[in-house]
């Protein structure tokens, strides 16, 4: 695949571990340690899209199950709306 080829497409990450990587912080560090440690690896790779799987490991299961699948969706709203300039949540199809 040619470079051009790629900076014309839009290029979708449908697989990422993410959420479980942010949420594993304090909750006032999700945005800033995305804007630092993840939107840059994301632009860098020319990644226009990304799905965020909400995955839990087997530590939360079956009795935090819930708990950790509410943080992790909390966490993407927190990260769009501390990276407002660089991220959107599609919240419909």
């Amino acid at each position: 695949m040619s470079v051009e080829l790629h900076h014309r497409a839009v290029v979708a990450d449908t697989h990422n571990d993410l959420l479980m990587a942010v949420t594993a912080r304090p909750p006032r560090r999700w945005a800033s340690f995305f804007r630092e440690r993840w939107l840059p690896q994301l632009r860098e790779g020319g990644v226009n899209l990304q799905v965020l799987p909400v995955f839990i490991d087997e530590q939360y299961r079956p009795e935090g199950a819930l708990r950790q699948t509410l943080r992790m969706i909390e966490c993407a709203h927190v990260l769009a709306e501390g990276n407002a300039d660089a991220v959107r949540l599609c919240l419909d199809g």
